[in-house]
């Protein structure tokens, strides 16, 4: 590999992490539509103006949670556009353009939800959304491949991992994948989980043995899925990878305490770390061994197969009756923080579906382990 300093970088490198982010903008844009607009239903006409929340008086009832939340929804998207914009705009240019593009979005989302019952349209969660994006665009130009930093990042990922839209998309895919973990999921790691919204029935009896079981199989299919979507890119089964998957399980873990600490709010944010978590996290890595050893495509194939059988073991799986909903995350609890915890989990819901669409497009094409 050859050795880059800063500012040599060639200008497919560059490219490539603007392509990054320009398809982890649009995708994160979407969840952001699809939470704000949920459940789609209920549509009325109002009688008070169109957009007259934007001056309405400021709420009597906020709490800094809310701001928080609302905050943090925006600011990666604040940050991804800006760092896809860099790729033909200077960063201030771009960093502005981000900034009104989010407020924008915000602003028209907001509009929409006049109409929708369940919804409340609200002048400060516009201002709040459009903070956060604003911080995420004034930060993402110190990660953008033109400065120092960003390519860094860009040439350890060209290192580890293959380049092209098949690349791109998988690392696309394991950013959201890590968003995730935010959900609180009734079962660890349950992407994709549909029980509630379709009424599925479960499969089997509620037994503290048999959920535990459950469970370890719902880990053990989801990280291993996962892992082998990063082996079908890698460019070799080496240091790099393994590196690559175990920040990734660590940084999972940071942000499933982080849910349990800040949304569930338990007293301890290791309590998601259940018999089951370590039972199947060891059984993923142990499969991982001969499995990451399969050709390229045969790592696609065994992804496919194991994330489709984590969705089936989730739907499939009994309500815990020990694991109840805290009041403040029960529907007409919830003030601001709505809109975070509803584009959370239909992310969670959207994730699995999304990467089986891409394995399911991408396994026919050619694989090409050299391209850079």
């Amino acid at each position: 590999m050859p050795d880059y300093t800063a500012g040599a970088m060639p200008h497919d490198f560059r490219s490539r992490g603007f392509r990054v982010a320009a398809m982890a903008a649009l995708a994160y844009s979407l969840v952001i539509i699809y939470a704000s607009l949920q459940p789609f239903s209920g549509w009325r006409m109002e009688s008070t103006p169109f957009g007259a929340f934007l001056f309405a008086p400021w709420p009597r009832w906020i709490t800094v949670e809310d701001i928080g939340f609302n905050f943090a929804a925006y600011l990666p998207l604040g940050f991804l556009l800006t760092l896809a914009l860099c790729a033909r705009l200077h960063p201030r240019s771009a960093a502005l353009i981000s900034a009104v593009a989010c407020t924008m979005l915000s602003i028209s989302l907001e509009s929409a939800q006049q109409y929708l019952p369940v919804r409340i349209a609200s002048a400060t969660d516009v201002l709040v959304n459009a903070c956060g994006g604003t911080v995420g665009a004034l930060i993402a130009p110190l990660f953008a491949p033109g400065h120092r930093f960003g390519e860094r990042l860009a040439l350890l990922r060209s290192s580890a991992f293959i380049g092209g839209l098949r690349g791109d998309a998988v690392l696309v895919l394991a950013g959201l994948w890590l968003l995730t973990q935010l959900h609180a999921a009734p079962i660890n790691m349950g992407n994709g989980d549909f029980r509630g919204s379709l009424e599925l029935a479960a499969r089997f009896s509620y037994t503290p043995e048999s959920y535990r079981y459950a469970e370890a199989g719902v880990v053990m299919l989801s990280i291993l899925g996962m892992g082998l979507l990063l082996a079908s890119v890698a460019r070799s089964i080496g240091w790099d990878y393994w590196r690559a998957l175990l920040l990734l399980i660590t940084g999972a873990a940071v942000l499933k305490a982080a849910a349990a600490w800040l949304i569930l709010r338990t007293p301890t944010p290791w309590n998601w770390l259940t018999p089951g978590f370590v039972m199947g996290l060891a059984a993923a890595i142990l499969l991982l061994l001969p499995l990451a050893r399969l050709p390229p495509r045969g790592r696609g194939l065994a992804a496919l197969l194991a994330l489709s059988a984590a969705v089936i073991l989730v739907n499939c799986t009994p309500e815990n009756p020990y694991r109840s909903v805290p009041i403040h995350l029960l529907p007409g609890r919830i003030g601001h923080f709505l809109s975070f915890s509803s584009m959370i989990r239909s992310l969670s819901d959207l994730w699995p579906f999304l990467t089986l669409l891409f394995l399911l497009v991408s396994l026919p094409l050619r694989y090409a382990p050299n391209r850079r």
